[in-house]
């Protein structure tokens, strides 16, 4: 199956170079990852649901000389310009999907290139555990996503006056960067004490906006959302699933590193997270949504937990040899239950028929139950 190369390509770059006895160069290796992505995503042919919409969309989206900030399709400005800019020069759906691709590969391979030495292991987790999904499903929000990936160093240098109208653009891409402007607020978050006041508070709110959401029903966004919340997450053991390896997982990574006395890379955006997937429960529609901006981050950040436990070096002397080989098998228990618990994603309701089996441009052929999905979404 042709997902499974990516994933041999990873795992033969996390055996040979996130763990080397000496330092080696590994562009080659790197660079085939990033083009095997780009080839199979870029020139997919009706693989993922929502990427019939965006084929449709495409086919009638105007060229830049008629392009207007208000579209009908409902697409943000900055995305439509996108579009008819790739419209003007090329006017082909498939380099769409392979532009589209490779921007968003590339900003995500540059992000975790520069914040984990274990990149092999942390795009192996990504990979597992959203990168099929902001590829076919989320696109104009996952190049939102991976584009605030490359603007939060703003944030950390506290470089407001450009964070903030980077943010604002992102704006024009898709809706729900809107998360962007408030996150500054809580760039001192820690798994401290002050913590459980942040869940209670989440916990208020998620509860909150979930009956005006039931009160306001009758208008008409909020129609759509909550046809969209009924058909996307269907039962409390779908939520309880994304509860788990949301908030569950994440909350247990900050107890080891708490344990052990290890630095935790994101602190702040994990403990969003969490507080997120707890909303998630009163209002997933809502908050599912945001944890797509904080989970690269979450994930980059395991997997140097991960890897600093499995290498041989001993970073922490201080501690016991139990304490060191605790942290060994924590460290396997996490990523195992990381990888099982994502992958579960694509099980629950059948949703891996959006995806396998999967063709491109050079085997178009149209799936029957795709095709009645991606009819029933309508």
């Amino acid at each position: 199956m042709i997902y499974l190369i990516p994933l041999v390509l990873m795992i033969i770059g996390y055996s040979k170079y996130d763990f080397p006895k000496r330092k080696t160069k590994d562009f080659i290796l790197w660079g085939l990852l990033y083009l095997v992505l780009v080839s199979i995503f870029g020139l997919r042919y009706k693989v993922g649901g929502d990427t019939y919409n965006y084929m449709a969309y495409f086919e009638y989206a105007p060229e830049l000389s008629f392009w207007t900030p208000i579209d009908v399709s409902g697409f943000e400005p900055g995305f439509t310009l996108f579009s008819s800019l790739i419209k003007t020069c090329f006017d082909d759906i498939y380099v769409y999907q392979s532009i589209i691709s490779a921007i968003m590969t590339f900003f995500l391979m540059r992000f975790i290139k520069q914040n984990t030495i274990y990149k092999y292991l942390a795009f192996l987790l990504i990979y597992v555990a959203i990168y099929i999904y902001f590829s076919t499903e989320v696109i104009r929000e996952s190049l939102a996503v991976v584009l605030f990936l490359q603007i939060y160093p703003l944030l950390e240098k506290k470089k407001y006056f450009l964070y903030y109208p980077l943010c604002l653009l992102l704006l024009t891409i898709h809706s729900s960067a809107v998360i962007t402007l408030f996150i500054p607020f809580f760039r001192n978050l820690k798994f401290k004490k002050q913590f459980r006041i942040y869940l209670v508070c989440t916990i208020a709110c998620g509860l909150l906006l979930s009956i005006i959401m039931q009160k306001l029903a009758a208008f008409s966004i909020f129609q759509k959302l909550m046809r969209y919340d009924q058909h996307s997450y269907v039962g409390y053991a779908w939520v309880g699933f994304r509860f788990i390896y949301f908030s569950i997982l994440p909350l247990f990574v900050l107890y080891v590193c708490k344990k052990y006395r290890m630095v935790c890379k994101y602190e702040n955006i994990i403990c969003l997270q969490i507080l997120f997937g707890f909303g998630m429960w009163f209002v997933p529609i809502v908050f599912q949504r945001l944890i797509n901006y904080t989970i690269i981050f979450y994930l980059v950040s395991l997997s140097c937990i991960i890897g600093t436990c499995l290498r041989n070096r001993v970073y922490l002397s201080s501690l016991s040899y139990i304490a060191r080989k605790n942290r060994k098998v924590l460290a396997r228990v996490i990523l195992i239950s990381t990888l099982l618990a994502h992958s579960s994603f694509y099980i629950h309701l059948n949703f891996y028929e959006r995806y396998i089996p999967y063709h491109s441009i050079f085997d178009p052929v149209t799936e029957p139950l795709r095709e009645k999905y991606v009819a029933g979404q309508d």
